[in-house]
């Protein structure tokens, strides 16, 4: 609970917007600097009450749905820049990514769902369920989770860690508290701090309790086999030393 409580307020800031920086967009051709982002954060008390979808009030819930139905038209867009921002912060989601392109462009008869391009989809998607149920917490909770432990077969593959995700809540939180339509009220912006910080804890935590749950089962069925493979290793051993002996006593 208190390395809950710990991630949560890492995502519990204040966005103080500079007015100057409503008027300018991303900088770059791809907005993918980070200079020129037109908020910054300032680190504000812990948020480990909020524990949940339900501490969100009925103003913010109707101030995420109405946000959220404004900027859908353009979430493919936003999306895609947190992922490629993902993949500069992370390597590792790069190298997922490419591998998954490649699998991709060799077999057309299955949907890959490992692609950027799959992943921006689904995620869109994800907040449109989440949005959608807002007013059922244990329902939101059990599809954060789930996307989380789904994740966690990287964890041996491809070295993939809790972190990850840590920093694609940084980069979404900055990506969609500075989207126009969010911008229009401080009561939006705020609602989107609070579903992320709490998307981003429940991700966590059903990744690492997938996670754990596979090292488990991989040290147990090493130790499993263990005597099975000391047993025949015997068997070995002893069959060799009657070919030997017979052949001596031949000879």
């Amino acid at each position: 609970m208190a390395s809950s409580d710990r991630r949560r307020s890492k995502y519990d800031r204040s966005y103080s917007v500079q007015e100057e920086g409503l008027k300018v967009g991303l900088a770059g051709p791809a907005g993918l600097s980070r200079k020129s982002r037109p908020c910054s954060r300032s680190k504000s008390t812990r948020r480990g009450q909020l524990g949940t979808v339900s501490s969100l009030t009925y103003s913010q819930k109707q101030a995420l749905t109405l946000s959220w139905r404004l900027m859908r038209t353009q979430a493919a867009s936003c999306f895609r820049k947190v992922l490629l921002e993902l993949e500069i912060a992370s390597p590792k989601v790069k190298q997922i990514f490419y591998k998954a392109a490649l699998v991709d462009a060799f077999n057309k008869d299955e949907d890959n769902s490992a692609t950027m391009e799959a992943h921006i989809r689904l995620v869109i998607k994800f907040f449109d369920d989440i949005l959608s149920t807002l007013d059922d917490d244990d329902e939101c909770l059990k599809k954060m989770r789930a996307i989380g432990s789904s994740h966690a077969v990287l964890a041996r593959s491809c070295n993939f860690s809790g972190d990850i995700f840590e920093r694609l809540g940084e980069i979404t939180m900055e990506r969609i508290c500075s989207h126009e339509n969010v911008q229009k009220t401080r009561e939006a912006a705020r609602a989107w701090r609070i579903l992320i910080a709490i998307i981003i804890d429940e991700l966590r935590s059903g990744f690492d309790g997938e996670a754990r749950q596979h090292r488990k089962c991989s040290s147990s069925d090493q130790i499993d086999n263990s005597p099975c493979e000391e047993e025949d290793d015997l068997h070995l051993k002893v069959r060799q030393l009657r070919v030997d002996f017979d052949s001596s006593f031949q000879t």
